[in-house]
């Protein structure tokens, strides 16, 4: 988003990112669904930031389905798993391996599929690191 070439002089991007979109429909993802979904998006928008949607000179909407095959995420999760009760904080990414250690001696989650989740934050290894440090001592 910070490109100058995505977006004409004096224009901007905006980049939204939306949360449990499904990663299957009944009928696929397929360019009219993603227009739908993008005018969905633009419906909750506009009660925040009127006259939003008139202001876009053109929108591009990554499904599930397409951020799995660009990126190699399993399911389109950019967190690499549901952020959901059984997937979090203590328990992430399933019970039984959490908190940066495996079953496997030596083998330590650290990437966006442990706690604290996914994004580009470098947490995960910067806390499998101190388990590892930890247990070092």
């Amino acid at each position: 988003v910070c490109d100058p070439d995505l977006a004409p002089p004096g224009q901007h991007v905006l980049s939204a990112t939306v949360q449990y979109s499904p990663y299957k429909l009944r009928s696929g993802w397929s360019t009219q669904q993603k227009q739908r979904f993008a005018e969905q998006i633009f419906s909750v928008l506009d009660r925040y930031a009127p006259d939003l949607r008139e202001q876009v000179l053109a929108t591009d909407v990554l499904s599930p389905a397409d951020i799995e095959h660009r990126y190699g995420t399993q399911g389109g999760h950019w967190h690499h798993g549901e952020l959901t009760l059984d997937q979090f904080l203590f328990v992430r990414p399933v019970a039984g391996a959490a908190q940066y250690q495996t079953p496997v001696d030596g083998l330590y989650f650290c990437g966006a599929g442990a706690h604290p989740g996914g994004g580009i934050t470098g947490l995960p290894g910067r806390n499998a690191a101190r388990v590892i440090i930890k247990g070092a001592k």
